[in-house]
């Protein structure tokens, strides 16, 4: 579960090392995020000479988090919390995500994008 303030690494080939989350959509209560919510990024730490900026606002959807996933009578537990950080509503800003993803993320402009889906 991802909370304002968490540190996640993006999950995409677009030029960006660390954000850090800062508003959770989905309500005014809402305090934690899961797999598929909606989260307002800044960036923290960029590549050399990238067209995104430190400190530049993005929308994004958690693609895996660290708390254990019971998915059918198997457990599934990732080491870092990943999102995707998005231009537009589904449209991704890099052009490739890279490592696993769950069926909760299959979208229709999503599913040419993944390398592997579990």
């Amino acid at each position: 579960m991802i909370q304002k303030g968490t540190f996640l690494i993006p999950a995409d080939k677009n030029g960006v090392w660390w954000v850090s989350s800062f508003h959770i959509y989905g309500g005014f209560f809402n305090k934690y995020a899961k797999t598929g919510y909606f989260l307002k990024v800044s960036v923290k730490k960029v590549k050399n000479n990238f067209w995104l900026t430190k400190k530049s606002k993005n929308k994004s959807i958690v693609l895996l988090t660290k708390k254990e996933i019971n998915y059918n009578n198997f457990y599934f537990k990732f080491k870092v919390n990943s999102c995707i950080l998005l231009k537009k509503r589904l449209t991704s800003v890099g052009s490739e995500i890279l490592g696993p993803a769950l069926k909760k993320i299959k979208r229709k402009k999503f599913i040419y994008s993944f390398s592997g889906i579990l």
